[in-house]
């Protein structure tokens, strides 16, 4: 009896854990199951976010865009007489724009560059100027430029070398070697604007940036965007 005894405690007990048993995996699979629900939740929440930011992300505009555009310029200290050139926005078939407000303190004059018509504000500070600032504000609409033929046009102007945008075996090395395997015109274009982006950094520490010297941004790997374009073009020439 004693034996049978123990084996019955011995079997209740056994129960009792298969019981304690089943109740641990039942609510380790509600556990499992509410977790696995809070991280469906969280990828979907996740998910939402990602999606808000992509929406917000401003993509590539097609067709056409307007903004506001000031180019704004602080004299530095000036002694004696001096002159200072600045660029002024035109309509052409490409873009619209519109002057706002020219808020030039000082006497000036627009004139035009005789090679390829381009409006022009000359400054003619004094040193009683010194500190002042200028600002030109306009309204563009802009409308995409696609590639398009140069027919027409004296195209062997571009070609020529300059001081700072020499032609020289460097170049054209480099040049071959970013287009190789490239035929079409567009697709080699393309190849030497990703070449420059990958090799260059915009940095205007130190001396020697801004000058659009295609030299210096081919050894310096750095520059403003007037030597991110010398380069370009040194390479396509």
């Amino acid at each position: 009896m004693e034996n049978r005894s123990t084996i019955g405690k011995k079997k209740t007990g056994s129960g009792k854990r298969s019981r304690q048993a089943a109740d641990e995996r039942n609510n380790c699979d509600q556990g499992q199951r509410i977790a696995m629900r809070l991280l469906i939740g969280t990828i979907f929440m996740l998910a939402g976010v990602f999606a808000v930011d992509a929406a917000n992300e401003p993509g590539i505009i097609k067709g056409s865009d307007q903004f506001e555009f000031i180019y704004r310029v602080k004299l530095p200290e000036i002694k004696g007489d001096a002159r200072v050139w600045m660029p002024l926005a035109k309509t052409d078939a490409f873009q619209t724009v519109t002057a706002e407000e020219f808020s030039v303190p000082i006497k000036w004059e627009k004139v035009q560059d005789r090679d390829y018509g381009n409006d022009i504000c000359v400054l003619y500070p004094q040193s009683a100027d010194s500190g002042k600032a200028i600002e030109l504000r306009y309204r563009v609409v802009r409308r995409e430029k696609a590639a398009y033929s140069a027919s027409g046009e004296d195209t062997s102007r571009y070609l020529r070398p300059e001081k700072l945008v020499p032609v020289n075996e460097t170049f054209k090395t480099l040049a071959l070697g970013a287009t190789a395997g490239k035929t079409a015109d567009l697709e080699r274009a393309k190849a030497l604007y990703d070449h420059v982006v990958r090799r260059m950094r915009y940095d205007k520490s130190g001396t020697g940036w801004g000058r659009g010297d295609a030299v210096y941004a081919c050894d310096a790997r750095t520059g403003n965007c007037s030597d991110f374009h010398a380069y370009f073009i040194a390479l396509a020439r």
